[in-house]
C-alpha cells in the first residue's frame, strides 16, 4: 500500500523536515502540497527538480482524496483546514492547536479560542506514553519539542518524583523560519538567555501527562547560539529511598520496545542532530537525588520525524519506516 499525502505548511521549518523525510519513505507518495504564498521551489531552491512546483494546490478540496494530511502551521491557523479535511483524511497537526484537552489550561496557556468538539477526536502524539491509542486513531496532536524531550525524561520515574527542576536549550530552528529580535540567529550565535521562566506554553502539556507535577516542577527554557536541537537537564529529588541499577532498570525497561530512544554514559547534540533519535544518561547522586540528561533534534524527534511515526503507526507499518536511515550527520 502506498500512502497518498499531503502537507499544509510544507514553506516552514517543520514543513522542509517533513519533505525530506517523507520524500525518502519507501510507503508514500507525496501529492499535493498547499500553496499558502511563495512557490515551494522558488523560495527554497535546494528542492528544486522535485517536482513540488506541479503537486502545488491553492485549493483546501484537492486534500480531501488523499490518505493522510500533515499540517504544519502557526497556532491558531489549523482549525479552518481540519474542519474541511476531518471527514475525508486522516490528519496530523504539528502545530499546538489540538494537544491540551481542557480547557482552563488551554486558555492559561494560550489564550485562544478552543474547539472542544474538534480536540476530543485528537489523540496526543507522546509515542512513548500513548502507543497503544495512537495505533487507532485518525487525528493526532504532535508534542511540542520541549515538552516531548521533557516528558521522555520523566516517563520512567514519574512516581518517585517529589521534587523536578529542568533547564532546556533550545536551538534558533526552535523560534521558527521569521526572523525577530530575539530569534535572529546573528544574535543568538553568541548569546544564552531564559524566557518564560515556569511560564513555558510547553508547560501545559507536561502537567496534562504528568498532573502530579503541577506543585513540584520548575521548568527554565534557553535559548541556545546553535541552529538544531534540544539539550535537556532534569535533577530530581525522589520521594523515597532509590538504588542506581534500580533507576537503570527503569530506563531500560520503560525503552526496551521504543525504537528511537537510546542510553548513552554520556549525551551530546551531535549524537542526535538529523535523526529521530532522543538519547537519555542518568547521573547518581545519592538514594534521594539523580540527575536525567536527555537531547534530541527539534526539528524531528522533535516535531516533524515524531509526526511521520505517529503516521507509521496510525497506518499498521513498522515504527521505524522511513526514519531509521536518518543516522545523525554528527557535523
Amino acid at each position: 500500500m502506498m500512502l497518498k499525502i499531503g502537507i499544509i505548511g510544507a514553506n516552514g521549518f517543520l514543513g522542509l523536515e517533513l519533505i525530506r523525510i517523507l520524500k525518502a519513505h519507501p510507503r508514500v507518495e507525496l501529492c499535493k502540497i498547499l500553496q499558502r504564498d511563495l512557490n515551494i521551489e522558488e523560495e527554497f531552491s535546494h528542492l528544486k527538480n522535485l517536482g513540488l512546483e506541479k503537486i502545488q494546490s491553492n485549493n483546501i478540496n484537492d486534500f480531501n482524496n488523499l490518505d493522510c494530511v500533515f499540517i504544519s502551521l502557526p497556532h491558531g491557523t489549523a482549525e479552518e483546514y481540519v474542519k474541511v479535511l476531518m471527514e475525508h483524511v486522516k490528519i496530523i497537526d504539528l502545530s499546538s492547536d489540538f494537544r491540551i484537552t481542557d480547557q482552563d489550561s488551554y486558555y492559561k496557556y494560550y489564550k485562544t479560542n478552543f474547539n472542544s468538539e474538534i480536540q476530543k477526536k485528537f489523540d496526543y502524539g507522546f509515542i512513548e506514553k500513548n502507543i497503544a491509542s495512537l495505533r487507532k486513531s485518525s487525528f493526532v496532536a504532535n508534542p511540542g519539542c520541549f515538552a516531548l524531550t521533557a516528558q521522555l525524561s520523566i516517563l520512567p520515574f514519574n512516581d518517585l518524583i517529589k521534587e523536578i527542576s529542568i533547564t532546556a536549550i533550545t536551538g534558533s530552528s526552535g523560534g521558527g523560519k521569521t526572523p525577530t529580535l530575539k530569534n535572529h540567529h546573528s544574535i543568538r550565535s553568541k548569546d544564552l538567555f531564559s524566557y518564560n521562566i515556569n511560564k513555558h506554553r510547553h508547560l501545559s502539556e507536561i502537567y496534562q501527562s504528568f498532573p502530579n507535577l503541577k506543585e513540584c516542577l520548575s521548568f527554565v527554557p534557553l535559548s541556545g547560539s546553535f541552529s538544531r536541537g534540544i539539550y535537556l537537564t532534569a535533577h530530581i529529588t525522589t520521594n523515597t529511598r532509590i538504588k542506581e541499577q534500580i533507576l537503570l532498570d527503569r530506563l531500560e525497561n520503560q525503552f526496551k520496545d521504543m525504537p528511537f530512544i537510546r542510553i548513552q554514559n554520556q549525551i551530546k547534540l551531535s549524537n542526535v542532530v538529523g535523526s529521530n533519535y532522543c538519547d537519555l544518561s542518568i547521573s547518581y547522586q545519592n538514594e534521594n537525588h539523580f540527575i536525567v540528561e536527555a537531547c534530541l533534534d527539534n526539528l524531528v524527534k522533535g516535531a516533524s520525524g515524531n509526526a511521520i511515526e505517529c503516521m507509521n503507526l496510525l497506518y499498521g507499518f513498522d515504527q521505524t519506516l522511513g526514519l531509521n536511515s536518518l543516522i545523525p550527520t554528527y557535523l
